[in-house]
């Protein structure tokens, strides 16, 4: 399974985060779906039953995408479609780095369809550090190879997320006032333009 630096690195590579606020909420956007380790370690819960399922489901992250676009945030940086695309990032990436589809895949579809889903394209990778990160030695190995892998990872958001994330989305505040004021500007010199035109030399 992918861990906090994966992710993070898939976020990061996404936007280009000009303002601070976007880069955090895009960093926790980003690991917001292992918010179901809460209810694994808080209640006892097993976590080959619940970890992966509706929090890494298309419909958590159009969910949470919904909440955004109608609550409105003040203090939200992201565009909804930003906290979709990374949101969704997660459950991807998870499937890229599953042993065992049946046990540990990802409810993509759920509560639609339950079937788990995932790949082992980057299993024999983490299997080189360690077997499992469900331990303190194998979760510090598995993080020591998602930092050697960040770089990569990087280029994977880059590649894949940024061409969908054009700068009124990238959660700059510089950008969107920016865009506002150059549509005013047109706008204020279409006026005076029309003004003059009407205008009749004496």
């Amino acid at each position: 399974m992918a861990l906090p630096v994966a992710h993070l690195s898939v976020a990061l590579g996404a936007g280009g985060w000009r303002a601070r606020a976007a880069l955090v909420q895009a960093a926790v956007v980003a690991v917001a779906a292992d918010f179901d380790f809460a209810l694994v370690w808080g209640l006892g819960l097993p976590v080959e039953v619940y970890h992966r399922t509706f929090s890494h489901s298309l419909a958590a992250a159009v969910g949470l995408a919904a909440a955004a676009r109608l609550l409105r945030p003040s203090w939200l940086r992201l565009s909804p479609w930003a906290v979709f695309l990374i949101y969704l990032s997660h459950p991807l990436l998870d499937m890229l780095c599953t042993a065992d589809a049946a046990d540990h895949g990802v409810m993509l579809l759920w509560p639609v369809i339950t079937e788990r889903w995932g790949w082992a394209a980057l299993v024999p990778l983490y299997r080189l550090f360690a077997d499992s990160p469900f331990s303190l030695s194998g979760a510090l190995r598995f993080t020591l190879l998602e930092t050697l892998l960040a770089a990569p990872l990087w280029g994977m958001g880059r590649l894949l997320l940024r061409p969908l994330l054009p700068d009124q989305f990238s959660g700059s505040p510089a950008a969107v006032s920016g865009s506002s004021s150059a549509h005013s500007s047109r706008g204020r010199g279409r006026s005076r333009g029309e003004i003059s035109s009407n205008v009749s030399p004496s």
